[in-house]
């Protein structure tokens, strides 16, 4: 991967309908986004889309990493990616399925009610390992996609000034069969080509990529050596498959995670 990010330029950071365009992913674990949608963050960030993250989980690295130095992985990785807010719900790792779900989803519909992103990304049920929080942050975020437009639920939140607000997009992040299987790299999960809708050329903003990485350091040591010793790997395309659309008309085939929108 070549190139940086510091050639991109600023443009179209506004909807159609003149609102600022906002874009929301959602994972399980803090280190997720460096190893899923890191160059489509940085990418939309660098286009002046404000760009905001959630994780369920808290950081689970070794115990003699101070939580100073995990709070500042957190910080130096969002910088990297030029993620404009991050919110971690800090859950412990490993503890989602204690959790029930409608209560990680109320917390996410007030928050989509506040940040008010057109477009929502998520793992696919299967995350990129078959992690069982990433299944369940996935259907959770999926069903907040839906309650956060629906004056019904949650109405408490009206209290507070938030009242229901529709995204307009969600789309599950997905490795191909074809890459995974070209990669030749077990262990990673694969969706069936046909799934994917919309492919997002990142190999502008590898330098962002391998920064957001390096971030996660002192949690991730063992997915580092692995891309380290699988250089066959590269991250210049990362996919998608656009799982729900409010949008009257959805292309084939996209480019962007905003098409229709701007």
């Amino acid at each position: 991967m070549a190139h940086s990010r510091s050639n991109q330029t600023v443009t179209h950071e506004h909807a159609l309908n003149g609102e600022k365009l906002s874009l929301l992913a959602v994972f399980a674990h803090p280190e997720d986004e460096s190893f899923g949608p890191a160059g489509t963050l940085a990418k939309y960030a660098s286009e002046g889309v404000q760009v905001s993250l959630v994780t369920a989980t808290r950081h689970s690295a070794p115990i003699d990493v101070e939580p100073i130095a995990r709070a500042r992985d957190r910080v130096c990785s969002c910088r990297a990616s030029g993620i404009r807010r991050a919110c971690l719900f800090d859950n412990q790792r490993g503890e989602l399925h204690r959790i029930e779900p409608h209560v990680i989803e109320e917390r996410l519909v007030q928050l989509i009610r506040e940040i008010r992103p057109q477009v929502i990304v998520t793992f696919g049920p299967a995350g990129l390992t078959g992690d069982s929080e990433n299944r369940i942050i996935s259907e959770v975020t999926t069903a907040a996609f839906h309650s956060a437009g629906d004056t019904r639920k949650f109405p408490q939140h009206i209290a507070d000034g938030l009242h229901s607000y529709a995204p307009q997009k969600l789309y599950y992040c997905l490795l191909p069969q074809s890459i995974v299987k070209r990669w030749g790299v077990r262990g990673l999960s694969a969706a069936p080509d046909k799934q994917i809708t919309t492919v997002l050329d990142v190999s502008a903003y590898s330098e962002a990529m391998k920064n957001a990485l390096y971030c996660q350091r002192h949690s991730a040591l063992d997915f580092i050596r692995w891309l380290t010793e699988n250089p066959q790997v590269e991250w210049n395309a990362e996919y998608y498959a656009l799982i729900e659309s409010r949008l009257h008309k959805k292309a084939r085939r996209e480019k962007d995670l905003f098409a229709g929108l701007r």
